[in-house]
């Protein structure tokens, strides 16, 4: 009898095992359903914040950037008059104060375009020595004032021609020299530039691994300066977001602490490594860093090329009776760009609306060279008014230069631009010489030079 119970219990205790197997898959499954509703959740309210971060930041682009144009437009041309050392002096002040807030906006803007990973390397062929002859001349007045000595040393085996993104490149060096300069109370700052071979870089501490390669090559950038120093300790922190050295520095010398966080992040994107190098405070400091840049395969194609505008050709000329009709539904933005073509010599007519802007075209053989357009208007916007102008002047010899006048930072707005047949893209806020500068490319090109689109 024991062995036949036996017998009779286990299928029973079979059954009930497998009871037991199914009803915690079935829990686990529907625990399982549970977090993947959650997770779904929490992807959409990610989305969604993101999206209105976006959408906020866009508007607060354009907001900001609007009354930024008449500060920086007016004190530009405020600066071209007669006026005492005393005002003269405030009036730098202002433009200054003025760069400084527009730069800091496009910082705030790469951070978030780089963290949300929608920030895309512009790949081109771009004169090397050249960009940083120009980086050494935004900089050398800048660095006189506080008598400071500032040496660019290019190695002689320096390629004349790179395919990389010249404006993130020239964005990273201006940050770095402009860190080195703006912590130096005295003495100088020097800019080595050279090659590097990639077998000399690996550092497993920073998962640094360049190849070697036929189609690339790897740039060293190494910026000393005899400025305030680092304690060594602080370093590693000084490429996070709004972080100084010390509380000391914030207060001596200003700044939001983004410029190097920036730098790392389109390093990165350039897939090199970079890195600051310090023996204490009051000691100087060396920030050094590598970027893997594109060999040209026509580099003959290049040289009748210029990348960058040499200023001294654009300086002090003006255009006498040359025809611009601006066109912007905000009044302060037309007082501002009118002024501004007004003191360059153009014969300037200003509407307010895209249909304004048709008929002025349309009227009594008005033949105007050049039209700036904004692009967010009410209505008729720039893109379909620029669209309407081409249909108007089939032959391209014939109808004026179209140039949008935005705000806006984003890709999509200059792609959309290019596609109707603008021929540039000017972005606000703009100086008078800012301005000197795109009718010169407009006038000898036909079209305006990437390197004045961003501030």
């Amino acid at each position: 009898m024991p062995g036949l119970l036996s017998i009779h219990k286990t299928p029973v205790a079979v059954a009930l095992s497998h009871a037991a197997i199914l009803e915690e898959s079935m829990r686990a499954r529907d625990l399982l359903m549970e977090q993947n509703v959650a997770l779904e959740l929490a992807r959409q309210e990610a989305e969604t914040a993101i999206r209105a971060r976006n959408d906020f930041l866009a508007v607060m682009n354009h907001e900001m950037r609007t009354p930024m144009h008449a500060i920086i437009a007016l004190s530009s041309l405020l600066q071209e008059t007669e006026l005492t050392p005393e005002q003269r002096s405030m009036v730098e002040t202002i433009l200054r104060s003025s760069n400084l807030l527009a730069t800091l906006i496009n910082d705030v803007l790469d951070l978030s375009k780089l963290e949300d990973g929608s920030l895309e390397l512009n790949i081109r062929i771009f004169n090397l020595p050249s960009m940083f002859r120009e980086v050494h001349n935004l900089v050398k007045p800048i660095a006189s004032v506080k008598k400071l000595s500032v040496s660019t040393n290019l190695a002689s085996d320096l390629p004349e021609y790179a395919a990389g993104d010249d404006k993130r490149l020239m964005q990273t060096v201006l940050n770095v020299l402009g860190n080195a300069v703006k912590f130096s109370k005295e003495g100088s700052v020097s800019v080595t530039v050279l090659l590097e071979r990639p077998e000399s870089l690996r550092d497993p501490r920073a998962e640094f691994y360049p190849v070697h390669g036929d189609r690339h090559f790897y740039l060293r950038v190494q910026v000393k300066d005899t400025g305030a120093g680092i304690n060594p300790p602080d370093i590693p922190k000084l490429f996070s977001k709004f972080v100084h050295s010390d509380t000391m520095t914030t207060r001596n010398y200003g700044g939001t602490g983004l410029g190097l966080a920036i730098c790392k992040r389109f390093v990165n994107l350039m897939e090199g490594h970079i890195w600051l190098e310090s023996e204490g405070l009051g000691k100087g400091s060396t920030c050094i860093f590598i970027v893997k840049l594109g060999i040209p395969d026509h580099i003959h194609e290049m040289e009748h090329q210029s990348v960058f505008p040499i200023p001294s050709n654009s300086t002090r000329k003006d255009f006498p009776g040359l025809k611009v009709l601006v066109t912007d539904d905000n009044g302060v933005n037309r007082m501002v760009t009118r002024s501004l073509l007004a003191r360059l010599g153009c014969d300037v007519t200003v509407v307010d609306s895209g249909h304004e802007c048709l008929q002025a075209m349309s009227q009594a053989r008005q033949i105007f060279k050049v039209l700036f357009l904004d692009v967010c208007m009410p209505g008729m916007d720039g893109y379909e008014v620029a669209i309407r102008i081409r249909e108007m002047f089939p032959n391209r010899h014939e109808r004026p230069l179209l140039v949008a006048l935005t705000g806006s930072t984003d890709k999509a707005t200059k792609e959309k631009c290019i596609k109707v047949g603008m021929d540039g893209v000017l972005l606000k806020p703009v100086s008078l010489e800012k301005m000197r500068s795109v009718l010169v490319d407009l006038l000898e090109h036909g079209s305006v030079c990437d390197s004045i689109q961003r501030l």
